[in-house]
């Protein structure tokens, strides 16, 4: 019977209804203030009050007392109201509104070295500066997200209590505010759009035609008919017509970084034109829909600034904006080179059957000179040097006779894996990311079948040709012994040095891409064709260098950069005492056939080959999947894909992977279209 007394009770009365001396004390001491000062002072208590509790309980529990004390004391709800206006009618916005959360052109180094020391000294801030209020109550990512997860209903009841009911005619400060905003961002976005870089890549290049100068006189004509009436939309529709034409503007600059190149100032631009266009058409739904009834705009706006503000003072969205923009840098561009490392039919697949082949013979070579620079224990950097000079010469020499390498990622995945990601949308970009994932699984697999088919028939012949030419074997005991054990699984570092060789694959594919969108973009190639030598020898002699040039860049500056970086990185570990070395199934494939080779039809009944065959196979695979994975977090990462979506498609991949094997190993589809395409309108960042 008390049980059911206590439960009554408890529905009678809930939890929030019970009254808490320190709200009452924290609101009546912010009525009473009597300036701007004492009253952001105080505002900033009452809120931190309710905000920052330890539970969210404790939260809920708060927030809806203190509404309820408000909804039920009219008299106190009058005194608030007069104060909370007031401190509004003196607050600058500005700042805020135009600031907070956007892209900021900072180096990292320095704006990192500002946030740290903001964390012991904050900066001081204007009293009227609103932004010093966001920062004191929303200071921890948990009070960011008490308030973008509160439910319809209470937020209705909170807007009631913070917003006068007849909107922004009761603080015409506010109004302004929103409007020297929206004139400040209107001009940034004109200043960004008519730079050179963006006019020679737009569908313009005469200033005034531009839609970013004329978006600025549409903004000011659209804030003048705000101050005369909010209930016509035409103006609205109007503006908006503009934004688009803006946006219309940056997809064709994007649509011609393929011809004219790319630069990280570009992609910088671009982004903060879109984050500013975004918070702009936020601030004008805000300004022309002031009501109650239309809180929607209004909400996302105070999402928006309320995230942003954390995040302009942590150390981690500065780092995640500075590797999205190089992200976003590294795969806006396809580049011309390296295609046939992604069969797109069943005839390139056999081409590239035929290229791995002459790699593999070409690789006997790489390999057996490798190794006499290895047996000579020379310097490190000497050493160092000779093994990247052959490694480079060998690549370049496939590169000219169109000849193959097993896992040599092309410069152009990347922005291949970007398309996708930029053009789709669900399970659409899931199954073409699992095609691409197909297409290059079967090509590079076929690749390294057909290179250490070659690597191992050619390495038998170079055996035996030297041994009848110099009546003894190529590698000396001791050599062939270093070779087997340094590829065993288990007892060597061979995991980790394969997965190490796939970042290096990826950063040389990276470094090639970069190198042919230097070219590009400073228009080297033209440059050259117009070099006053073509007087002499010809122009058309120096157009047909410059052609040659262009389509070479990518390729041949990828093969010297692996080369070199393959060739130095062992020496670089051993210098400073880290036992790690580089591992790639061709090449060590070459190497332990050449060791193979000197045992003849004896290496078969030792348990030594079999392990080290088993890391051959190990080192394919981290080979492939680490460079191809990073190239698709890099592209994910370019595109604010969010961590859930990441995940969703790696389940995706692998339920691919499980169900239909083959399809990873054989070409079975018909013949189907190139994935690498120009860029199409790209759609926003997901958030």
């Amino acid at each position: 019977m008390r049980r059911r007394l206590r439960r009554r009770r408890w529905k009678k009365n809930p939890v929030f209804a019970n009254a808490d001396t320190g709200l009452h004390e924290r609101t009546v001491a912010f009525c009473d203030a009597g300036t701007l000062s004492i009253r952001t002072r105080r505002a900033a208590a009452l809120l931190v009050y309710i905000w920052n509790r330890p539970t969210e309980r404790g939260f809920t529990t708060s927030l809806l007392r203190w509404i309820r004390l408000l909804e039920h004391d009219k008299d106190l709800r009058a005194r608030f109201d007069l104060s909370w206006q007031a401190m509004l009618a003196e607050l600058d916005s500005v700042p805020l509104f135009a600031d907070t959360g956007l892209p900021a052109r900072y180096a990292l180094l320095p704006e990192a070295v500002r946030r740290i020391f903001q964390r012991l000294l904050p900066s001081a801030r204007e009293e009227s500066d609103t932004a010093r209020l966001f920062t004191a109550v929303f200071s921890t990512p948990t009070a960011v997200e008490r308030f973008i997860q509160l439910d319809d209903p209470t937020f209705a009841r909170l807007a009631r209590i913070l917003w006068p009911r007849s909107g922004l005619s009761a603080v015409p400060h506010v109004a302004d505010d929103i409007r020297q905003s929206l004139s400040l961002l209107a001009t940034r976005v004109a200043g960004r759009g008519v730079t050179a870089a963006v006019r020679q890549r737009g569908s313009t290049r005469n200033v005034d035609a531009s839609p970013f100068y004329q978006f600025v006189f549409v903004t000011q004509t659209f804030l003048q008919s705000t101050e005369q009436s909010r209930e016509n939309s035409v103006p609205l529709r109007i503006w908006l017509d503009a934004v688009h034409a803006c946006r219309r503007e940056m997809i064709q600059v994007r649509l011609h970084m393929e011809e004219a190149g790319v630069s990280t100032t570009l992609v910088f631009d671009l982004s903060s034109m879109d984050a500013s266009l975004d918070r702009m058409q936020l601030l004008a739904s805000t300004i022309a829909g002031d009501s109650l009834q239309s809180m929607h705009p209004v909400r996302q706006l105070l999402n928006t600034l309320v995230a942003g503000r954390l995040e302009d003072t942590q150390l981690g969205p500065l780092i995640r904006q500075n590797l999205n923009l190089l992200a976003r840098k590294t795969v806006e561009r396809t580049g011309h080179s390296g295609e046939h490392y992604i069969a797109l039919s069943r005839r390139e697949y056999w081409q590239m059957w035929l290229a791995a082949l002459g790699g593999g013979l070409l690789t006997v070579f790489t390999a057996a000179l490798k190794l006499k620079v290895m047996e000579g224990e020379l310097p490190l950097f000497v050493q160092g040097f000779l093994i990247g000079t052959d490694y480079a010469i060998s690549f370049v020499l496939l590169q000219i006779f169109g000849l193959a390498l097993a896992t040599k990622q092309p410069s152009m995945t990347g922005a291949a894996l970007a398309g996708i990601v930029r053009e789709n949308r669900g399970v659409s970009r899931w199954s073409k990311i699992a095609d691409i994932a197909a297409r290059i699984s079967r090509t590079q697999l076929a690749a390294a079948l057909g290179n250490v088919v070659a690597v191992c028939l050619g390495a038998i012949a170079f055996e035996q040709l030297w041994h009848r030419i110099f009546l003894h074997s190529y590698l000396p005991t001791a050599m062939a012994k270093r070779v087997y054990e340094t590829l065993h699984p288990f007892t060597s570092g061979t995991g980790i040095d394969a997965a190490i060789t796939g970042v290096i694959l990826w950063a040389a594919g990276v470094i090639g891409g970069w190198c042919e969108n230097f070219a590009v973009y400073n228009r080297i190639p033209a440059a050259i064709a117009q070099h006053p030598l073509g007087q002499k020898i010809g122009a058309r002699r120096m157009q047909r260098l410059a052609n040659w040039f262009e389509n070479n860049i990518a390729a041949w500056s990828t093969s010297i950069v692996l080369g070199y970086m393959l060739g130095f990185f062992p020496e670089i570990a051993h210098f400073f005492g880290l036992p790690l070395d580089v591992r790639h199934v061709t090449l060590n494939t070459g190497m332990l056939a050449l060791s193979a080779a000197r045992y003849g039809v004896a290496s078969f009944g030792h348990n030594w080959f079999y392990f080290a065959v088993a890391g051959i196979g190990l080192t394919f695979v981290l080979n492939l999947g680490v460079s191809f994975a990073i190239a698709s977090v890099t592209a994910l990462q370019a595109y604010n894909v969010r961590h859930d979506e990441r995940v969703k498609i790696l389940k995706y991949l692998a339920r691919q992977v499980l169900r239909h094997p083959l399809r990873f190993i054989l070409p079975l589809e018909k013949d189907q279209p190139p994935v690498v395409t120009s860029a199409t309108e790209p759609v926003k960042s997901e958030t």
